[in-house]
């Protein structure tokens, strides 16, 4: 029964160490590989460099009311794993300063107000050495893969409130389905091509 009693004790502090070590181990990997962050936001991107850059005709979409009681500019907020950010906007070529501060949506495809094509909305799962615990849980996708079929999601936009729903998720290494309302994606390791994408529809 001892022995028992001390391998449970074992077991339970090697999955402590393992669990809040990961920001010692995500600061001596980027000090080694310095670029990793730029690696990182290429892979982000990499979907989209090379898409089409022509803007389809876009198609309005039914608005919700306007609420001068909401923010100004455009946010997101995941209430089941505590994301709650702006949605930076930025080209291509300037991704990554729209990533090194949180969340980015890919330029070329929808918005809130405008449904021709899917919101495609990008962040770091691990983000940066200068952020700190609450800003990466607040602003990168670090919890992504926590979201379950039916989880809400709302975006803030010009004071307008749109709420959407987990209709789908997967790993994958690119989008497999553009016919959803918006997307949100991440990496899946510190460097890697597979991703969690996350397909949500409009409530």
């Amino acid at each position: 029964m001892a022995l028992f009693f001390l391998g449970a004790a074992v077991i339970s502090w090697l999955v402590f160490l393992v669990a809040t070590g990961f920001p010692l181990y995500a600061w001596v990997y980027y000090r080694v590989k310095p670029d990793t962050s730029v690696k990182m936001g290429e892979i982000l991107a990499g979907d989209f460099l090379q898409a089409n850059k022509n803007q389809e005709t876009q198609a309005r979409v039914k608005l919700p009311p306007y609420d001068v009681s909401l923010p100004d500019g455009h946010w997101l907020t995941i209430p089941k794993i505590g994301v709650d950010t702006a949605i930076w906007e930025a080209s291509y070529e300037e991704h990554e300063k729209a990533l090194r501060k949180g969340v980015w949506r890919v330029p070329n495809f929808g918005t809130p107000i405008n449904g021709k094509r899917p919101i495609i909305l990008a962040a770091h799962r691990f983000g940066y050495l200068e952020w700190s615990n609450k800003y990466r849980r607040q602003n990168s996708f670090f919890n992504l893969p926590k979201l379950k079929e039916g989880d809400r999601v709302e975006i803030v936009w010009d004071k307008r409130r749109f709420e959407y729903r987990v209709v789908k998720i997967e790993e994958a290494e690119k989008i497999t389905d553009y016919d959803v309302d918006l997307i949100l994606y991440t990496c899946k390791f510190l460097v890697s091509p597979v991703k969690y994408f996350v397909y949500l529809e409009r409530e």
